[in-house]
């Protein structure tokens, strides 16, 4: 990573007064250029200083602009709430388009950890334009996370009214042994997550030391962030195994965390990796042997 030099803060003043301030959260000009069209793109002129101080201060853009493109949908962004990772839209894509290719309708999928509701907007989204039913809940430990799930169910005019009824997004802790007796319903086919899983030491770290950026660090809530292997056990013993889902796929930073999963589950269970387009493993994903959902095999570099 570049050393912010004075040679480096000169080259950016020559340009405009607005590019120095993005350098340190972005340390090169290329990177600070594209975060500046961004902000001239998606605010009025009047916040474009106030938007670059913000950025000094490692306030992510996301939080600044307000919004993130997920997909084919654009979600809204709120501090308190994890901002949406291209990776966890990269995976929900895939599953999406699978799930519609396999013409499997009627599901039911249960989203735990939702967040900004991004996964269950975006498969939602992408079922419907298959022309696919389909009941999707997704619930949080998080006050702040429920609203704003809601809102971006509001906000995305490409889910209609009647899509939109059959979306739910509700307050509930993976945590708590009857966590499903809290939801509408406690059947369903297919479980999505993308838990806290980042183990604290890394969490402290800096991103010199393959830690966390500072802006996530410092904006972004250590409740949807930290959690190293825990929420797994959590997932399979009071959601996945209880709902009688037939399959799952949970966002992942290590492979542990993929044999954790592993050993959870029974002889009645496959399991396998996905991997990133920058080649990290993301993903693990389990569906019941003999079931429709054995497909979910095609998501994976893998099997376990």
């Amino acid at each position: 990573m570049p050393r912010l030099t004075g040679r480096l803060i000169l080259q950016a003043r020559r340009v405009t007064s607005l590019l120095p301030p993005l350098l340190p959260a972005n340390r090169d000009i290329d990177r600070a250029l594209l975060e500046l069209k961004w902000i001239k793109e998606e605010l009025p002129q009047e916040h474009w200083v106030s938007a670059v101080n913000k950025r000094l201060k490692f306030e992510p853009l996301q939080y600044i602009l307000g919004s993130q493109p997920f997909g084919e949908l654009n979600v809204i962004c709120r501090k308190g709430v994890l901002i949406p990772r291209w990776e966890t839209e990269e995976w929900c894509i895939k599953l999406g388009y699978l799930l519609s290719e396999q013409r499997l309708d009627g599901l039911r999928i249960l989203d735990a950890c939702t967040g900004s509701g991004c996964i269950p907007l975006l498969l939602k989204q992408k079922l419907s334009s298959a022309n696919l039913r389909s009941s999707i809940c997704g619930f949080d430990v998080s006050n702040e996370a429920v609203c704003l799930a809601k809102d971006n169910l509001k906000s995305n005019a490409s889910l209609n009214s009647n899509t939109a009824s059959e979306i739910v997004f509700q307050i509930a802790d993976i945590t708590d042994a009857n966590v499903l007796s809290s939801l509408p319903v406690s059947k369903f086919d297919l479980v999505t997550a993308n838990p806290p899983y980042i183990p604290l030491h890394d969490y402290q770290k800096s991103v010199l030391r393959n830690g966390i950026e500072k802006s996530v660090r410092q904006y972004e809530p250590e409740l949807a962030l930290i959690g190293d292997s825990a929420p797994y056990e959590y997932l399979l013993h009071n959601v996945v195994l209880p709902s009688e889902a037939r399959g799952f796929i949970f966002e992942v930073g290590y492979y542990k965390q993929v044999e954790i999963v592993s050993k959870l589950v029974d002889e009645n269970w496959g399991v396998g990796f996905m991997r990133d387009s920058a080649n990290r493993i993301r993903c693990v994903v389990g569906w019941k042997m003999y079931s429709d959902f054995e497909v979910l095999e095609r998501l994976c570099d893998r099997k376990v």
